[in-house]
């Protein structure tokens, strides 16, 4: 994508979700997701993504944990989040996605979400510096709506993340 058309994107983006993506995004950029991103069908016929590779991956020194802020249906719904937590580890989608197609998905992520540049693993060991989301702030934990943690725990068999991770999405209980 060439320099201008990228800087009208950027602008465009900021003035539909008020933040632009960071102007030096590499092109392509690895995403990790964690969440219902993780559900290829969603994310291919939903966010309309497409992305160049895909792989499962690893976040080291992380855990998962649904919160209360953020998220299409705040009260109702608690989006997956992320949080520091040394030895705890969270696994997801590596997905290659062409620059224009991560501005595609930063502006339906919204604002209430920050960047977390950082590196994770795939199953083969091999380190990818990737970009994520995750609340900037402290915020209260709460309980995923049962539609949204399903497409979660689909996503992680459909994957094949390991038995452990999977029993531990099984575990955690949904919003009545």
């Amino acid at each position: 994508m060439n320099r201008v058309v990228w800087a009208v994107l950027r602008r465009w983006i900021r003035y539909r979700r008020g933040r632009m993506p960071p102007a030096k995004v590499p092109d392509p950029v690895w995403y990790f997701a964690y969440g219902s991103n993780m559900n290829e069908r969603l994310f291919r016929e939903r966010r309309h993504m497409k992305w160049l590779e895909s792989r499962v991956g690893r976040l080291d020194g992380y855990r998962l944990v649904f919160t209360s802020a953020g998220g299409m249906r705040p009260g109702v719904s608690a989006p997956a989040n992320i949080v520091a937590a040394p030895g705890s580890v969270v696994y997801g989608a590596l997905y290659l996605l062409p620059r224009r197609k991560f501005a595609r998905l930063d502006n339906s992520e919204g604002k209430q979400y920050d960047y977390l540049w950082t590196e994770a693993e795939d199953l083969a060991g091999n380190r990818l510096p990737v970009v994520t989301y995750k609340v900037p702030h402290a915020a209260p934990e709460g309980r995923p709506g049962p539609q949204y943690l399903n497409l979660i725990r689909e996503a992680a068999r459909q994957r094949g993340l390991p038995a452990d991770y999977i029993a531990f999405l099984d575990s955690i209980e949904a919003r009545e």
